[in-house]
């Protein structure tokens, strides 16, 4: 139970959400050839392992830093609270790490994808601990919200789209909005956890955007961030996609009213819904 909660499941989506989207014209058109179908198992694994590895790195490192101490509004974390041992916790993330980096490296050779894909993929594995390490980590010096932008949406959606083309012997063709749509709608996970942690990271000095430039952003990011997917699929005709428009917009107002765990809960239950709102209909309709 333990490991599930440091798993952080309600920001999972982040992880199938946007290989889902980058398969978009291949789930039904390639769906007979074995190695489109191994290369998307494989991007899904090597998103999920990355995505879990990186949570139980963020759960170890903000014990380390002192970002964990006090959780008042907000759910406990393992290594904070005592329920997993540091030393564990980071070895597992770790373990998950080298897991990911043998499924990614098998699903660039599978694909025939260039070499330099597998630098990417590196890169994704290295910001997973760089994330919250180190003397400059990313989430601490207001670089968090790029982060989740560029990685799970323009390299999660169109990483994906590239070795399916490369797999399939289709030409890629990119699409740059879907995917900074996908990556905007997710980042609203981030910004709902930083709404609500801005005091106590304040305290601590994780410098989070909300933290350096007040509430004020975090509520632009938050409208930016289901607008601007929003105008995507209308622009593309994607008009069930519109659905988002009601959860993102309940999200919203826990957010801003926000007092209480039970009401930020809300407010991340609602925003992980649109980003899955989000990705079956753009897919499947």
């Amino acid at each position: 139970m333990f490991w599930f909660e440091a798993s952080r499941p309600k920001t999972l989506v982040a992880s199938f959400v946007p290989v889902l989207v980058g398969s978009k014209g291949f789930l039904f058109t390639k769906c007979k050839n074995l190695d489109v179908i191994i290369v998307l198992i494989g991007c899904f694994l090597f998103s999920g392992l990355v995505q879990i590895a990186t949570n139980l790195a963020n759960d170890y490192f903000d014990s380390v830093k002192g970002a964990d101490r006090i959780r008042t509004i907000a759910p406990k974390r393992m290594v904070s609270s005592g329920e997993i041992s540091g030393d564990i916790m980071f070895r597992a993330a770790i373990v998950l790490l080298i897991l990911a980096f043998g499924v990614g490296l098998s699903t660039v050779l599978i694909a025939g994808a260039d070499y330099w894909f597998i630098a990417l993929g590196l890169l994704c594995i290295f910001c997973a601990i760089w994330y919250t390490a180190g003397p400059f980590a990313l989430a601490y010096n207001g670089l968090g919200d790029v982060f989740v932008i560029a990685f799970f949406g323009l390299v999660g959606v169109e990483g994906t789209n590239y070795l399916l083309s490369c797999t399939s012997g289709d030409s890629w063709v990119a699409n740059l909005g879907l995917a900074l749509s996908v990556g905007l709608l997710i980042n609203n996970l981030l910004v709902v956890n930083n709404y609500r942690d801005r005091e106590e990271d304040l305290k601590v000095g994780k410098r989070t955007s909300i933290v350096i430039f007040g509430k004020k952003i975090g509520i632009f990011l938050f409208l930016t961030g289901y607008l601007v997917p929003c105008f995507v699929a209308f622009s593309n005709h994607q008009y069930f996609s519109l659905v988002i428009i009601v959860t993102s917009t309940f999200s919203l107002n826990y957010l801003i009213r926000g007092k209480t765990a039970k009401e930020f809960s809300l407010a991340l239950s609602l925003s992980a819904m649109s980003v899955i709102l989000y990705g079956f209909t753009t897919v499947f309709y």
